[in-house]
């Protein structure tokens, strides 16, 4: 497991967990906001805490910048 942390703005962290091969999970203050999967071959999906699908990107980087920009302050 690793963590990568991403910053949102300077008084909002979002922290992203490896939770297993080919998910991340992404915690604002604790909190699950949202996630992004491997789709083995087409890209990485993001979608928000309440499983609304923001799209499929080429990179795991595209993707979490996705979803911490549908995160908002």
């Amino acid at each position: 497991m690793s963590i990568i942390t991403h910053h949102k703005s300077e008084t909002r962290t979002i922290s992203w967990l490896a939770e297993q091969a080919g998910l991340w999970v992404a915690r604002r203050d604790g909190d699950f906001v949202g996630m992004v999967e491997a789709r083995w071959g087409s890209g990485f999906a993001a979608t928000t805490r309440l499983a609304k699908p923001l799209g499929t990107f080429e990179t795991v980087e595209e993707a979490q910048h996705a979803l911490e920009e549908s995160v908002g302050d």
